[in-house]
């Protein structure tokens, strides 16, 4: 997108133009009490520029053909605010919700909780902004800058200039109660694609069953490139139990305990169907001398993968598997959430008993199919209800 506009904040991009080498969250700093902070509100009769013509979000994102989309036209859409940052779970994202569906703001700053109250309606003007999607979760920022790959579509809106030429603060209303829906209607949605109307909505799926088993993709050294064109530097954490893992996330602390625990040994270093060995092993066994990869791994590569995933070691996400039925229900929760240190109950994870879980549900489109995911906004006293 080269508008004027960029020109003028140039120099504020370039300071966060690192922005897209983050995959993974970083700490959600939360002062004060959740309120809002003091703002203008609008009404829709004093949105500048509006000229009456709402688009659901429902029709924005069928706008989206499986590539990033910068929006020409005078588009509006409108929703309820259903996330909130509160418990440093979502990471400078804002949800907002209509009757139709729901889709992600990438605003790209933190403590949003204390802008945006859940429930207050938000009016967007998406004319200039890049419609786009990771994973297969719809997402309006701006367009991928220099430093971002094909898996990050869009960028974040982190200059306050360009916010205000898009993002409205509507009315505060009562907070959107969570639609309860059933198996069926998770299939619908996943075979339905991005434009399923459960995705990015605020759902209750009652009766989840545990499934005994994690997800995680971890760096050893985050600061090297970690795509997918990076086997070297990949490890996945997954079909295999739960690696001894319970509580919710993995915080540093927790991730470099679980390490020297040896909770991890046998998790294979790659990506794919490239696989080198388990993490007790090199880069200078694995990597051919001289190669690119292990060049890069410099003074590291007569190190275990295991002594530089401890070196480099950071928070980590988890999405633990539970289902529905027959269909499964990712439930992804960071490390620097304010609850990824707590265990997940033990009547669900061991006596078997069902549980209700509450939170935004995405698409997550991978090679092995699409999956349901849910992130909790509420802590798991509150979202997580066991039977």
């Amino acid at each position: 997108m080269k508008k004027t506009l960029f020109a003028i904040a140039l120099a504020v991009l370039a300071l966060s133009s690192c922005r897209s080498l983050k995959e993974e969250w970083d700490p959600v700093f939360t002062f004060g009490p959740n309120l809002p902070a003091a703002q203008t509100l609008y009404s829709e009769a004093t949105l500048p520029g509006f000229d009456g013509t709402w688009t659901t979000i429902k029709e924005l994102k069928s706008m989206y053909r499986n590539k990033p989309l910068e929006i020409l036209n005078q588009i509006w859409v409108k929703g309820q605010v259903i996330s909130s940052d509160v418990t440093g779970n979502l990471y400078k994202e804002l949800y907002i919700q209509d009757e139709t569906g729901g889709i992600v703001l990438k605003l790209g700053k933190s403590s949003l909780y204390s802008e945006y109250k859940l429930g207050q309606w938000i009016y967007v003007l998406c004319k200039d902004l890049t419609l786009g999607a990771y994973s297969g979760m719809p997402q309006l920022g701006l367009e991928a800058d220099d430093t971002a790959t094909n898996e990050y579509e869009t960028s974040y809106i982190d200059v306050q200039a360009i916010i205000n030429e898009h993002i409205f603060k509507g009315p505060y209303a009562d907070p959107v109660q969570p639609l309860v829906v059933s198996e069926a209607d998770i299939a619908a949605a996943i075979k339905a694609g991005y434009t399923g109307e459960l995705w990015g909505k605020l759902i209750t799926v009652p009766g989840l069953v545990y499934g005994n088993q994690i997800f995680a993709l971890v760096y050893p050294n985050s600061n090297l490139p970690h795509k997918s064109a990076n086997p070297e530097n990949r490890v996945f954490i997954s079909d295999n139990g739960t690696w001894g893992i319970n509580t919710w996330a993995l915080t540093k602390a927790a991730y470099i305990e679980a390490l020297q625990n040896g909770n991890f040994d046998t998790a294979e270093v790659g990506s794919g169907s490239t696989r080198y060995g388990p993490i007790t092993g090199t880069p200078a066994q694995y990597l051919e001398d001289g190669s690119r990869a292990l060049q890069s791994f410099g003074e590291d590569r007569d190190l275990t993968y295991k002594e530089i995933m401890i070196k480099y070691a950071a928070a980590n996400y988890i999405s633990h598997y539970f289902s529905i039925g027959a269909t499964d229900v990712q439930v992804r929760t960071s490390g620097f959430a304010k609850f990824a240190n707590d265990p997940i109950s033990e009547e669900v994870t061991k006596n078997g008993k069902t549980c209700d879980i509450t939170g935004i549900c995405s698409i997550y489109v991978s090679s092995s199919g699409t999956a349901a995911q849910m992130t909790l906004v509420d802590p798991p006293a509150e979202s997580v209800k066991v039977n």
